[in-house]
């Protein structure tokens, strides 16, 4: 077994570099402090992940963009559910243990299947890789660019936007706007 979890660190570990290397060059969003951030719009929403800008007009439509990160949000904590066949596949893969009613432990001689286990990490694994890929920040990032500058969203995004989506945006910007404002009223208590 010591080659298989080898080779299930050496998957890992190029997981990791290929999701930290974005398929096209995007230039790197600003890090806008609390004062650049009234002036640029981008606001810290989470794990460094920012709101862009969006001023609602008559003619704007939704709030696409906000709708992308609420997308992008919840598909990368989906995430998780990659961890139910990484778990068949190590319980298929390895030998498992019980506990008798006295205590003792007791180790099976072998697996219940090691080719079908190794099968299904190797699949999960892929699986998320390619999931989180698809869901970087990088990702975000130039669709949000592109957006701005007046391309369509990809369809690979485009169907997968629902209300949900634009509904969990606005309550961001209404609850951001609302911080905001106690924000500006706590300073101009302070300055006085």
């Amino acid at each position: 077994m010591p080659l298989f979890f080898r080779l299930l660190l050496a998957l890992m570990l190029a997981a990791g570099s290929l999701a930290a290397q974005p398929g096209a060059p995007v230039a790197p969003a600003p890090a806008p402090t609390r004062a650049a951030s009234a002036d640029s719009g981008a606001v810290l929403v989470f794990n460094d992940w920012y709101l862009p800008r969006y001023q609602a007009t008559a003619t704007s439509g939704a709030d696409t963009t906000g709708a992308l990160l609420s997308l992008f949000r919840k598909r990368r904590y989906a995430g998780f559910l990659y961890s139910i066949p990484f778990i068949v596949g190590v319980s298929l893969a390895l030998p498992l243990s019980s506990t008798d009613q006295y205590g003792q432990q007791h180790v099976a001689s072998e697996a219940i299947s090691p080719p079908l286990g190794v099968t299904i990490l190797g699949a999960t694994l892929v699986g998320f890789i390619a999931h989180a890929n698809k869901f970087n920040k990088a990702h975000l990032i130039a669709v949000d660019q592109a957006y701005a500058a007046g391309q369509r969203v990809p369809t690979k995004y485009r169907g997968q936007l629902n209300a949900s989506h634009f509904a969990e945006a606005a309550y961001l910007r209404e609850a951001l706007a609302q911080q905001m404002a106690r924000e500006k009223m706590a300073a101009q208590r302070g300055a006085k």
